[in-house]
């Protein structure tokens, strides 16, 4: 019990206040998505994690490398490289689905097959939660900050743990007001 609450307060710690000036901000990115991972339960166990990374390569290999010889979240990772432009089939076989740039959301029936296949989707904007992102999480005053949007979460039969939501600004789909 005591190493679950030294646990949880660094958890929170990180995600309250991350620096730049340690870190690269991939690295950062590829810390904060295993985090989102802990504390977001999908429908169906995963036995290994799949990342698509849309239209940003670089991120990609960065989020590969970092855990060839680790696990994420106590799983394997297979991260997949999106070309803008990727079938929505490729899209489908994710688990999690991290953009930036280029919007795969903005075509609605993309979105709601994602959704019901269970994806989470994560983009570098915080603006994106209100356009169909579960999470927009972006660099504000040298640290990262999160915006989650829970009605995406449960469109998507995802559930989150409240001790994210406490970290997070949490916002209603329409960009209504915040809770």
């Amino acid at each position: 019990m005591q190493f679950l609450k030294i646990f949880t307060a660094a958890f929170l710690l990180f995600f309250q206040t991350v620096s730049l000036f340690a870190l690269s901000e991939e690295s950062i990115k590829s810390a904060y998505l295993e985090r989102f991972s802990m504390f977001i339960q999908w429908p169906k166990p995963i036995e290994t994690y799949t990342v698509c990374v849309y239209n940003d390569d670089s991120f990609a290999q960065s989020l590969q490398k970092t855990y060839s010889n680790r696990l994420f979240n106590n799983r394997p990772l297979k991260v997949i490289s999106l070309d803008a432009g990727a079938s929505s089939e490729a899209m489908l076989k994710c688990d999690i689905l991290y953009y930036r740039g280029s919007k795969p959301h903005q075509n609605e029936t993309l979105l709601n097959a994602l959704q019901k296949n269970n994806v989470l989707i994560i983009s570098d904007d915080d603006n994106d939660a209100k356009r169909g992102a579960m999470i927009g999480f972006f660099l504000q005053n040298n640290s990262f900050r999160f915006v989650i949007n829970q009605r995406n979460l449960e469109k998507a039969n995802l559930n989150v743990s409240y001790k994210l939501l406490n970290f997070a600004t949490v916002i209603e789909p329409t960009g209504g007001g915040l809770k």
